[in-house]
C-alpha cells in the first residue's frame, strides 16, 4: 500500500511541525514515511527567486518550481522499486498545484504549456489526499522560514488561493486553526488514519437541496460527468465515468461492494484509456440509464463539499460531503436544504438511473 498525501496551506499554517509528527507517528507504526520537501523554498534559498535583487519573472520561476517538483516525485517513485516495505506514506510539503496561488489562470496555463502531457487534471490525480492547514493571523511568523517574505495579510490571502488551487480534487480535508498545535496535529493524524484503511467505507452525508439561488455557473470549479453502469452481480456495482475537467477528458472504471446497509466499500478504481472505455460500454446495464451531471466544488468554514446538478432537473440537486467523525457541517447561507437523504437509496445515482422519470423530490 502506498499513500500519497499533500500537506498544503498558507504560509505559517504549521506544516513543518505537523510533518515532523506525521513522520514520527507512522514510523513508530511500521510505515516507511518519505517526506518531499517544499520546492519553492529550496529554490529561493539557493538564490533563484522571483523577488528582490536579480529577480526572475514569476511565470519562469513557477516553471522551475514545477520542473523540480515533478523530478523529485519521479525520483521518489523510482526509489519505491528498491524498498521492501509494503506500507509506505509519501508526504509532500506542498504539491504541484500549489503554484497556482502565485499566478493567474492564464499564466499557469502558460506554465503547463511548457511541459508535455501535463494538465491540472493529471496533476490532481497524482495524489490520494490533500490536507489544507488554515493559517491564523496571530500565529504567523517569519522566523521559521528564511524564504518567507509575505506580510500577514498577504499570507492569509495566499492560504485562500492555495486551497482554491486544489478545488476539484476528490479528497480534500480542511483543518481549521487551533489554539493548541497538538489539537491540529491530532486532527491531521485522524484524517490520515481514516484514509489508510484500504477497504474504506464511503463516509458521506447527502442532502437534497434547492439550487435555485446557488448561482451555479462555469466560473465555479466543476467537472462534467457522464456516468454509465455496467452489468454486475448482486452486491457489486461497476460504473464507468467520462469526466471533463478544465478542457481535459479522462475515463475512470470503479468497482464497489455494496454492504447490506447500502454503504459502499471501494474495491478498485483506475483510470483507463478511451479505447478501453468504449469497449466496456458494450457491457452497459440496459436497465439503467446513463447519468449526465455537472459537479461543482465549494468550501465553506472548513468544510469541502460538492453539488451535483443533473441534466434532467433545474431547481434541485444533491449536496455531498465526505466527513470524518464528529465533523460539524457548515452550509453557506444560499444553500437551502430540503431533506437529508444520506441513507435513502432512492437518491443514490445507481437508483436514480433505474427510474423512468428520474425525479428528485423531497420525501413527504
Amino acid at each position: 500500500m502506498i499513500k500519497r498525501i499533500v500537506l498544503t496551506g498558507g504560509p505559517g499554517s504549521g506544516k513543518t511541525t505537523v510533518i515532523e509528527r506525521i513522520k514520527k507517528n507512522y514510523e513508530e507504526m511500521g510505515y516507511k514515511v518519505i517526506i518531499v520537501d517544499e520546492t519553492a523554498t529550496h529554490l529561493i534559498n539557493m538564490g533563484i527567486r522571483p523577488f528582490g535583487e536579480n529577480a526572475i519573472d514569476m511565470v519562469d520561476f513557477q516553471e522551475l518550481v514545477l520542473k523540480e517538483q515533478l523530478e523529485k516525485e519521479e525520483l521518489v517513485d523510482k526509489s519505491l522499486e528498491y524498498m521492501n516495505n509494503d506500507k509506505i506514506i509519501i508526504v509532500y510539503d506542498r504539491g504541484a498545484l500549489d503554484n497556482r496561488a502565485y499566478v493567474n489562470n492564464e499564466e499557469f496555463e502558460n506554465v503547463l504549456s511548457r511541459f508535455d502531457n501535463i494538465t491540472i487534471s493529471t496533476l490532481m490525480e497524482k495524489y490520494d489526499l490533500v490536507i489544507d492547514l488554515v493559517s491564523r493571523e496571530d500565529f504567523y511568523t517569519l522566523e521559521n522560514n528564511t524564504a518567507r517574505t509575505e506580510d500577514v495579510t498577504t499570507a492569509l490571502e495566499l492560504g485562500n488561493k492555495t486551497l482554491k488551487s486544489w478545488l476539484g480534487h476528490e479528497n480534500i480535508k480542511i483543518v481549521l486553526p487551533k489554539d493548541d498545535i497538538e489539537d491540529k496535529i491530532n486532527e491531521v493524524l485522524n484524517i490520515i488514519n481514516l484514509n489508510l484503511n484500504e477497504k474504506q467505507i464511503k463516509r458521506q452525508e447527502k442532502y437534497l437541496i434547492d439550487i435555485t439561488n446557488t448561482k451555479l455557473n462555469d466560473e465555479i470549479p466543476h467537472k462534467e460527468i457522464i456516468q454509465t453502469y455496467l452489468e454486475s452481480s448482486p452486491n457489486v456495482e461497476k460504473r464507468l465515468r467520462k469526466i471533463s475537467f478544465n478542457g481535459v477528458v479522462s475515463y475512470v472504471f470503479t468497482t464497489y461492494y455494496i454492504n447490506d446497509d447500502g454503504r459502499k466499500e471501494l474495491v478498485s478504481e483506475e483510470c483507463i484509456t478511451e479505447k478501453m472505455y468504449n469497449k466496456l460500454l458494450e457491457f452497459a446495464d440496459f436497465k439503467k440509464k446513463t447519468i449526465n451531471k455537472k459537479r461543482y466544488y465549494f468550501t465553506n468554514d472548513g468544510t469541502y463539499y460538492y453539488i451535483d446538478k443533473f441534466d434532467f432537473v433545474d431547481n434541485v440537486g444533491i449536496l455531498e460531503v465526505n466527513i470524518i467523525k464528529d465533523e460539524k457541517l457548515q452550509f453557506p447561507d444560499n444553500i437551502v436544504v430540503l431533506d437529508k437523504v444520506t441513507n435513502d437509496l432512492e437518491y443514490h445515482n445507481s437508483y436514480i438511473a433505474r427510474k423512468k422519470d428520474k425525479k428528485l423530490v423531497m420525501k413527504k
